[in-house]
């Protein structure tokens, strides 16, 4: 008889439990897919439309990504899930281009002019590497040496100011290399690059952004 009711006795406390289990799940689930679209009702329709089209189509290959509006100088950043960690702003190259002229390849920053400081627009298999100074950048575009790095101090143009402004009319001043608040790399970018690099997505100014999309392009 003893037997028969803690049988009894644990098959109740089963039933009962059983489903606020699976209800405290469901709304988990419920609350972070909410965080998502939160955090997405920020993000233009081109950054949504990418976001669809690489959890449609693997395109992140497993691994964190993080995408670039140049025209509204943000980036959104993902876990290799696809799943939204942070988003912030970005200061950019300050031509509204989306191609680096070859010939400024090997150029000094001091002879290349306003309008060949570009932030190219593509898809990059990125990693955390150490720059000229030894400090760790999230490299982007190796072959023009453009990295993604925590805002920098450039003597008269007001970096910081810039990315803490409420517009993002002024965020264009960068040679090509994107600036992103220091806790935002520190905290964000680098723990979930430095392990195992990632996929930077840099949204096209001067195209339509089915245009990367459809042709994956790495310059």
């Amino acid at each position: 008889m003893t037997r028969a009711l803690k049988i009894i006795s644990n098959t109740w406390r089963t039933a009962v439990l059983l489903p606020v289990f699976l209800l405290l799940v469901i709304l988990n689930s419920v609350s972070a897919s909410a965080k998502d679209v939160k955090e997405l009702d920020y993000a233009s329709e081109e950054v949504r439309k990418t976001v669809s089209w690489i959890k449609e189509n693997k395109d992140n290959q497993h691994l964190p990504y993080a995408i670039i509006d140049k025209k509204n100088a943000h980036i959104f950043v993902f876990d290799a899930k696809s799943k939204i960690v942070d988003h912030g702003p970005v200061l950019l190259g300050i031509a509204k281009t989306d191609r680096i002229d070859p010939k400024t390849l090997n150029a000094p920053l001091s002879s290349i002019g306003k309008k060949d400081r570009v932030t190219p627009s593509g898809r990059y298999h990125s990693v955390i590497g150490p720059d000229h100074r030894g400090k760790d950048v999230l490299w982007v575009d190796t072959k023009y040496a453009v990295a993604l790095h925590p805002v920098v101090n450039v003597p008269g143009q007001k970096r910081r100011t810039r990315l803490q402004s409420t517009t993002s009319t002024d965020n264009r001043i960068t040679w090509g290399c994107i600036n992103v608040s220091v806790p935002l790399f520190k905290n964000v970018l680098s723990p979930l690059f430095k392990p195992t690099a990632g996929i930077v997505y840099i949204l096209p100014e001067a195209a339509p952004v089915e245009q990367l999309l459809a042709s994956k392009d790495k310059d």
